[in-house]
């Protein structure tokens, strides 16, 4: 049997000329959140506000996530939830995370370790690790390296590789800017510093130009290639990146940028790419935020992210590349408005993320990108899913994580720093309420599969085999060439080829994603003894290519009925 998969907008038939139009966009799945938990008072002890959403530890099931307030005296908490009919959840405050309770970090490593840093503010900055049953620790083992301790204010969204090196950005605008790498032994290493000499025009006051950006707020890492990407804020400086790029009268507003692995080295003398400055007004801010604001996923040879005011895409090894998908807040009222939190890349291939307003003065939106098929991706596009109730989801979204694979979904998981119960409200800069965590059930596109046989295979000429046949994941089949026409998802047919030759037999049908997907089962006829071959090669090839009339046919109605299906 051969399996192969036309895929594309619009799918084109190789050899045909035929383009198969894949018009309109499948029903929109219900992505309602489902509420795991209500957030109590912030004096109850048990968490309050979470600026970020949990993350799945696949170990045993479990959200970790994390609070800045409820802790009491102004800490924080760090969380524990079990998704279920009746989910367990269980708090303790943190004191050691600062008078601002904990937002920043957190990641799972392949150990189940989750990793964590307080507030760089009021308090000591610390970087933790939380094993499950455990309280976090201090991750960090030995001494600080010489030099950093003014970067080493953990900031932002961590990034974690294959072999849990943890990745994070530290600083407090003009105090420190650094990259580190702790790994899976506590070692730490000082990567980049963001303030050396020949990234910095200036003293390092406030009209200072950090070249390569000042701290990141959030990471991505390529293991196979062994390179790390980021996004670098402007934080109390004069600029961040390159002037000579962003548009006449506008200005820096923060980096994306690249560090390649295998010339790591300490001090924070690694060295590092400048892929593309953000104009402030055209493109939006990358802003400072313990808990990330901006997002940053690789695919590939992709990068996706937001800023204050957009999701763009970025095609590695492109400089000009560089595309803004979606502007928010530009006087829709049913749109979101200020992206907030990390992005997911689902297992449908496709990015979601929330937003923290919408341009209504509402509670927030989630919303998609959906991922083309295009070479250049040219056909991605933006589809808003969801906007928050206040009460019944929660208020300002902050992002999403990555959940389990259940049969044919994925669950994703987020959570709201406001609402959540009835009476709550929202207003032009602020709401009430002390948040939840939620789940987002999403549906994925059924894996398609064709399976055909013919038995037997090898023939004597007036023999005949049999045809058999079964679909899943796909529909609205039709056979092409001399064993042409409409075919049910299942079935069985015996055949007689007429001439000597090979003959193959294919069945094309029409996936969950509107791309055609097709099968072969191939039959050699050999002349009976004492006799020659009958028929010519255009004769012995008409089970798959003979026949061209009726093959043209049959494909040219398999394009009705897609125009059809996508009506």
């Amino acid at each position: 049997m051969t399996r192969s998969v036309f895929s594309g907008a619009p799918a084109r038939l190789l050899g045909l000329g035929l383009t198969l139009m894949t018009v309109g966009t499948p029903a929109l799945a219900d992505l309602t959140p489902r509420v795991l938990h209500h957030f109590e008072a912030a004096d109850a002890g048990n968490g309050a506000n979470p600026y970020q959403p949990p993350v799945y530890r696949a170990d045993d099931g479990a959200l970790l996530g994390v609070t800045s307030m409820g802790g009491g005296a102004m800490a924080g908490t760090y969380y524990q939830l079990q998704d279920g009919p009746a989910p367990a959840y269980q708090a303790s405050a943190f004191a050691e995370a600062g008078a601002l309770g904990l937002g920043t970090g957190l990641v799972v490593d392949s150990q189940g370790r989750a990793y964590l840093g307080s507030s760089p503010f009021m308090g000591t900055p610390g970087l933790f690790r939380w094993v499950a049953g455990g309280t976090p620790v201090n991750a960090v083992s030995g001494a600080l390296p010489g030099g950093s301790e003014e970067a080493f204010r953990p900031r932002g969204l961590f990034a974690v590789d294959a072999d849990d090196n943890v990745y994070f950005g530290g600083g407090t605008g003009r105090l420190g800017n650094g990259l580190f790498r702790l790994d899976a032994d506590g070692a730490l290493t000082w990567l980049v510093d963001f303030q050396l000499p020949a990234y910095v025009e200036g003293d390092g006051g406030p009209h200072s130009i950090y070249l390569k950006g000042q701290y990141p707020v959030a990471l991505a890492v390529d293991d196979a290639a062994g390179m790390l990407y980021g996004i670098n804020v402007r934080d109390q400086s004069g600029g961040a990146g390159d002037v000579s790029s962003v548009p006449d009268g506008d200005e820096t507003a923060g980096t994306l940028f690249s560090v390649d692995l295998s010339q790591a080295v300490g001090r924070g003398a690694t060295p590092v790419t400048l892929l593309h400055t953000f104009a402030k007004n055209a493109e939006g801010e990358i802003k400072g935020n313990d808990a990330g604001q901006q997002a940053l996923v690789w695919d590939g040879e992709w990068l996706y992210g937001t800023t204050t005011l957009i999701v763009w895409r970025y095609r590695i090894g492109d400089a000009d590349s560089f595309t803004v998908l979606h502007r928010f807040g530009d006087g829709e009222d049913e749109d979101g408005e200020t992206p907030r939190g990390p992005l997911v890349l689902a297992r449908d291939g496709n990015l979601y993320g929330t937003t923290e307003r919408t341009s209504a003065a509402g509670a927030g939106a989630l919303y998609r990108i959906r991922v083309g098929a295009a070479t250049d991706r040219a056909d991605d596009a933006y589809e808003l899913l969801h906007l928050f109730d206040v009460e019944s989801d929660g208020a300002f979204a902050n992002g999403l994580s990555a959940g389990p694979v259940n049969q044919a979904t994925q669950i994703l998981y987020g959570a709201t720093r406001f609402g959540g119960a009835t009476g709550d409200t929202v207003a032009a800069n602020n709401a009430t309420g002390n948040g939840t965590v939620y789940a987002l059930d999403l549906p994925l596109p059924a894996t398609a599969n064709i399976d055909i046989q013919a038995q037997p295979a090898t023939l004597t000429e007036g023999e005949s085999t049999t045809l058999t046949w079964s679909v899943t994941g796909a529909d609205q089949c039709v056979g092409e060439g001399k064993w042409g026409g409409n075919k049910a998802l299942q079935g069985s047919e015996t055949l007689t080829p007429d001439v000597t030759g090979e003959f193959t037999y294919t069945l094309t049908c029409v996936d969950g994603d509107d791309q055609t997907v097709s099968a072969s089962a191939t039959v050699t006829v050999n002349a009976s003894s004492g006799e020659g071959t009958e028929g010519s090669e255009e004769e012995s090839g008409g089970g798959g290519g003979g026949g061209g009339s009726a093959h043209y046919l049959m494909l040219l109605a398999l394009a009705v009925l897609l125009r059809r299906r996508a009506a």
